[in-house]
């Protein structure tokens, strides 16, 4: 039988070997190439801006960090890629929080869960998003488009990042709060949806502040709204949703930064203070100022605090849009 003294002593030489290995993890990493995976559309703006955080990591840590764009499904597919992955800090994931948040309770057998199956890093930026229309529609404001729709019950549609993402759930809220028939078009990202009201196929879109405003300006969409309480400062002259409906509540639309779930800790100290940084960096500021995108790069703890406020909100988005788990 193990004495009680060498039992302790047993426990705390664990402890220690422990810690030491910890440390010494902390010290070696990266010894190779960090991999990013994107949920994100390739040259969509949320694109851009990982790639550029991605290099300044990659300059300051000394290796690779590389972004592997895996858009469609949700980002579904990207999230059980690395879930699947091994917890060592060189694979991360850039996504949507419908994406982590939403997308799993779309299946009766979730792929993964966001309580169990990820490591928080931290918040990557705010996306300043738009709701926008095409050019020919007969509409200039959020109150005049909700008007419109209810005199022409069924015969709109609008196009989304998604069955479940966030663009889904904020306009099936909106259909919801107003009464209005609005049939949706799920699209494999943001851009798509854009293109497709630039071009006249579809006449409700949501998108990026910046690059909705760049087919403003050529004429080919209307920007309605930024998806706001209130108005964004990069772009003062275009109304919040919030200004034009005094009970808009907003469906998150970050950009977080996780990796898979038992991420040592002095990795995820290492990587939250890479990403971080480089959203102090003057020219990655005025490059997301310029694209709509607030710097955020929290604590892991803060991080998943603010998944949890998102868990609540979601779930009421997916209440709206009538989700059922297949």
């Amino acid at each position: 039988m193990i004495k009680k003294s060498t039992a302790v002593s047993l426990c705390l030489a664990s402890v220690l070997c422990a810690a030491a290995f910890q440390n010494a993890l902390s010290q070696e990493y990266p010894a190779r190439t960090v991999h990013v995976l994107s949920t994100f559309t390739p040259g969509s703006v949320a694109d851009g801006a990982i790639r550029m955080v991605a290099q300044k990591m990659s300059a300051s840590m000394g290796q690779p960090v590389v972004v592997e764009a895996q858009s469609g499904a949700g980002g579904v597919l990207a999230a059980q890629n690395l879930v699947r992955s091994a917890p060592d800090g060189y694979t991360i994931l850039h996504a949507a929080p419908s994406t982590i948040v939403s997308a799993p309770f779309l299946q009766k057998s979730p792929p993964y869960l966001p309580l169990r199956d990820f490591t928080y890093i931290t918040r990557l930026a705010i996306a300043t998003s738009s709701i926008l229309v095409t050019a020919s529609l007969p509409v200039n404001t959020v109150r005049e488009l909700i008007n419109y729709a209810r005199a022409h019950p069924g015969k709109l549609s609008y196009a989304s990042n998604g069955v479940g993402a966030t663009q889904h759930l904020e306009m099936e809220l909106l259909k919801q709060k107003y009464g209005l028939d609005i049939t949706h078009v799920p699209y494999k990202g943001g851009q798509e949806g854009l293109n497709a009201a630039a071009a006249g196929q579809i006449p409700i879109a949501f998108a990026p502040l910046a690059s909705a405003l760049g087919q403003a300006r050529a004429g080919k969409v209307k920007v309605l709204a930024v998806m706001s309480e209130k108005r964004y400062a990069g772009f003062p002259d275009v109304p919040s949703m919030g200004e034009q409906l005094h009970d808009y509540e907003k469906i998150p639309t970050s950009d977080e930064i996780v990796g898979p779930a038992g991420v040592p800790a002095p990795v995820v100290k290492r990587l939250n203070s890479e990403i971080v940084n480089a959203l102090k960096m003057p020219d990655v500021v005025a490059r997301f100022n310029q694209i709509g995108f607030i710097p955020v790069g929290n604590t892991p703890e803060e991080h998943l605090a603010e998944i949890k406020r998102d868990m609540e909100i979601f779930a009421k988005g997916r209440k709206a849009a009538h989700i059922e788990p297949e």
